[in-house]
């Protein structure tokens, strides 16, 4: 991974694809994983048809199969990049999650990850999201769709602003600033899945999506890694300021 290629992509564009960012045994690791953990939903295609789909739910409390994944050290240091001042404010682990399209599913409206927020963030974005392929992405499995450039923007989310398909192939690495307007098309295959590890991260001071800790017990929490325990750690540390 080339972290000066990464940052000038997100300078310039709002997202990096990072190529290969593991090795086939690990995505087919990854595959079983997914599977073996997925539950079945009703969805509603873009047709209104109701569908079979599946999520997991929990994901981090329900295994330690990702730590590895979430607290790679070449991922944090991207996500360092993105968010800046983490020297000081640390980030905080948002939300673990997977990205599970079946065939028929409908697409996702395009959206910025920092509206989550209700002040628009400045220089910095407030979070960064990565979507690690499983899966062939190409559009018509329903591939993450974005705008490049427009994490410059300030204006509200157009919904029909054109924007460009993302392919990657399994292995591959998107990584987003989350000013920028991103969504995903719809899966118009009959038999693809389209699946992806979703890390999403926000800067220290705060509030995220999930506080993780508080699911844990004490005797639990102190078997984490450091690195994924200063990731669930919400609150500023006062050593730091």
């Amino acid at each position: 991974m080339d972290l000066a290629t990464t940052t000038k992509d997100i300078e310039q564009h709002g997202y990096s694809i990072i190529r290969g960012f593991v090795d086939a045994d690990r995505v087919a690791e990854l595959r079983d994983l997914c599977e073996s953990l997925k539950v079945p939903i009703e969805t509603t295609g873009d047709d209104g048809i109701a569908r079979l789909g599946f999520r997991i739910p929990e994901i981090m409390l329900r295994t330690r199969e990702l730590d590895s994944l979430v607290t790679d050290p070449r991922l944090l240091a991207a996500f360092r990049m993105v968010l800046g001042a983490t020297e000081r404010w640390g980030m905080n682990l948002s939300d673990v999650s997977v990205k599970y399209l079946s065939p028929g599913s409908g697409e996702r409206a395009l959206h910025r990850d920092d509206d989550f927020y209700q002040q628009l963030s400045r220089d910095h974005p407030f979070t960064s999201n990565a979507l690690l392929a499983l899966d062939t992405f190409d559009e018509p499995v329903g591939a993450t769709t974005v705008i490049p450039g427009s994490h410059g923007w300030e204006q509200p989310i157009d919904p029909d602003h054109d924007r460009i398909s993302v392919d990657m192939d399994p292995g591959d690495l998107l990584l987003l600033s989350g000013r920028v307007w991103h969504g995903h098309g719809p899966n118009t295959t009959t038999d693809r899945i389209r699946r992806a590890f979703n890390v999403y991260v926000c800067a220290g001071w705060l509030l995220p999506g999930h506080t993780y800790k508080e699911h844990f017990s004490v005797d639990e929490f102190e078997t984490l890694s450091p690195e994924l325990q200063e990731l669930m750690e919400v609150g500023l540390d006062p050593s730091k300021y």
